[in-house]
């Protein structure tokens, strides 16, 4: 295991290009350490997998019902912001999460640069994935201590104020109205990255027409989405109208249309191939998300008892 370990956090620090060899390891490793996809994958009549197309995609909705963990025992885990039904608990002990740091800092695209939160610290919100991973960026300055700051509230803490603004796709749209409603700019801010949450809009998804709506109060701002989830250790970036990009260690298997399957490198005390229920177009550049699936495209064959 420790061997493993290292060789898996020194491939998501310098990995260059998807290693089929070192992911038909880690796969092995957890169908041999995890109960859970060790059963998963006997349903589909896989045991020891020597070939990446053989590789089982373990569901994420595994983790609203079982213990998905595969480097021994773990007590503490991050709790998914779904807005219906039960939540995933992902477990992570303090390895894992050193994987994670590793992947959040490479794969994040401004840095150096100051990062402003709408997303409340990590201390206040313990069991969120996405306030753990904006308190590992150097330099960040917190504007809002719940998920309930008012649009007012928040104008008053951004006027004047330049950096990388993170915030929920609900939390920009909601500011964007207000400042719509008030006749009000935000012209300092440099870059807007929202993180999702597109159920909480009721809208479909489509983040490119979000953007053009929100680029009306930002007018000099670089405008991109983080794609990411509790279940994932690696995030996923995009600038509008452009896909998001894979990494050497966060790859994505998903040939053309269909449902999202992820390799994370990043996952290794958990399983690192999940099939995800988004929609998505593969690219040679990365890919677009669509939206949820419908219960007819997610199928109905996988969750055993």
């Amino acid at each position: 295991m420790k061997e493993l370990f290292k060789r898996v956090q020194e491939f998501i620090k310098e990995g260059e290009s998807f290693s089929p060899e070192l992911a038909l390891e880690v796969v092995n490793f957890q169908l041999k350490n995890n109960p859970v996809y060790r059963k998963f994958a006997e349903k589909l009549g896989k045991g020891r997998v020597k070939r990446l197309e053989d590789i089982p995609f373990l569901p994420v909705e595994f983790f609203k019902r079982e213990r998905v963990f595969s480097c021994g025992k773990a007590e503490v885990f991050f709790l998914s912001s779904g807005t219906t039904g039960e939540k995933s608990r992902v477990f992570y002990s303090v390895h894992s999460l050193q994987l994670y740091k590793i992947s959040a800092l490479r794969s994040f695209p401004f840095k150096g640069r100051r990062v402003l939160s709408l997303i409340p610290p990590f201390s206040l919100f313990p069991r969120s994935s996405l306030s753990f991973m904006i308190s590992l960026f150097p330099a960040v300055e917190y504007l809002n201590w719940s998920y309930e700051l008012e649009p007012k509230e928040a104008y008053e803490k951004l006027k004047g104020k330049k950096g990388v603004l993170f915030l929920t796709s609900t939390q920009l749209l909601r500011l964007c109205r207000w400042l719509e409603d008030e006749g009000s700019l935000l012209p300092e801010i440099e870059v807007v990255i929202e993180t999702g949450g597109y159920k909480g809009l009721g809208l479909k998804y489509d983040r490119n027409q979000l953007h053009n709506y929100a680029k009306r109060f930002f007018p000099w701002a670089e405008f991109w989405s983080e794609y990411g989830m509790a279940e994932l250790f690696s995030q996923f970036y995009a600038p509008s109208l452009r896909p998001y990009t894979p990494h050497p260690w966060a790859g994505v298997l998903t040939e053309g249309r269909g449902l999202l399957r992820v390799f994370d490198f990043a996952n290794l005390c958990t399983v690192s191939a999940l099939l995800v229920p988004d929609l998505v177009e593969a690219t040679e550049d990365g890919f677009f998300v669509l939206g949820r699936a419908t219960e007819e495209e997610r199928g109905c064959g996988y969750v055993f008892r």
